[in-house]
């Protein structure tokens, strides 16, 4: 299979929040069509989004804590999916600092010593707002998406692996345009490679997909107002266009980041999760005052998919800045 480097019924299990937020939903994702077929032995993986590293408010300690916290868990994850905005960031500064924070991911992430997947966030991406402050971005070889994957030592921004019969797929939901601009797109190129891959899976095959910007939210319902209308900043612009695709596949979930919540969306027996943030709410705080610092620890079992919320106890008071500073 090619690597960056029929819906089936929902069984409710206990939901499961360390830190607590209240009743933040937790399922499993099951099936009966691939069971003979698959393996009785369990695995878990984690899903890390929005860590947001940077020098300031304590954000490396922060990151190296829910490292640790991976490290202590009961499931013993054995690979990871990462969900963007690795870092804070490189969208609008300059080589050097995009250079740093990079280099803070990469010295945090050897420490969890797992295999890491990646999906790229907006926050990853060099040389955004060309137009303004870092205009001589964009004609740097580090624009675009091209810090993002050398530094990863990544040669594609999207890809595919098998483990233990699933499939999990890495999406590029971060439209870069040559003016700097950006937004939520699957693009073309990227679409007819998932054509083909989907042609290619068996359709009673379990599939697990990852993506930076969500393809699936109800985001502005409870963080604006009830009839609020999405952009293409914050949803994929052609997310009805994956659904479609994915449309009598068993698909079991997406994972999701960007916008810093934990929230779970069906459809079709398909789960959407937004799995919160390890920054928080960018490393200030709770997110909307209720979603706090953590990760989502997901374990498979024959072929379903438990998941849980894991805040790992985060103080961002502790570092503030100090008023005036």
């Amino acid at each position: 299979m090619e690597n960056q480097n029929s819906p089936s019924p929902v069984v409710p299990r206990r939901t499961v929040l360390m830190g607590g937020v209240g009743a933040l939903a937790t399922a499993a994702l099951g099936g009966s069509a691939a069971r003979a077929a698959l393996p009785a032995a369990p695995f878990s993986f984690v899903h890390i989004t929005d860590p947001h590293i940077q020098p300031e408010r304590g954000a490396t300690l922060g990151v190296s804590k829910a490292f640790a916290a991976i490290g202590a868990l009961k499931e013993k994850p054995v690979f990871g999916l990462v969900g963007g905005d690795i870092v804070m960031d490189a969208a609008a500064v300059s080589s050097e600092r995009a250079d740093l924070v990079y280099g803070l991911w990469k010295q945090e992430a050897a420490k969890l010593k797992l295999p890491l997947h990646y999906s790229v966030g907006n926050h990853d991406v060099y040389g955004l707002e060309a137009a303004g402050k870092n205009a001589a971005a964009a004609q740097d070889p580090d624009f675009g998406k091209n810090i993002w994957k050398r530094r990863l030592g990544l040669e594609r921004t999207y890809g595919s692996f098998d483990h233990q019969g699933w499939r999990f797929v890495t999406l590029d939901s971060v439209r870069v345009t040559p003016g700097g601009e950006w937004s939520g797109l699957l693009d073309s190129a990227q679409i007819t490679w998932l054509d083909d891959l989907l042609r290619k899976t068996p359709r009673t095959m379990p599939m697990v997909f990852l993506t930076h910007i969500p393809l699936l939210t109800v985001f502005g319902q409870y963080s604006d107002r009830t009839t609020a209308a999405l952009s293409n900043r914050t949803v994929v612009e052609n997310g009805r266009q994956f659904q479609e695709m994915i449309q009598n596949r068993n698909v079991k979930a997406v994972f999701q980041g960007h916008t810093h919540v934990v929230e779970e969306v069906n459809y079709l027996g398909t789960h959407y999760i937004t799995g919160g943030a390890v920054s928080g709410d960018w490393w200030k705080g709770r997110r909307l005052g209720v979603h706090p610092e953590g990760f989502v620890v997901a374990t498979v079992s024959g072929d379903s998919l438990a998941w849980r919320y894991v805040a790992y106890g985060w103080n961002a008071a502790a570092y503030a800045p100090s008023p005036g500073a």
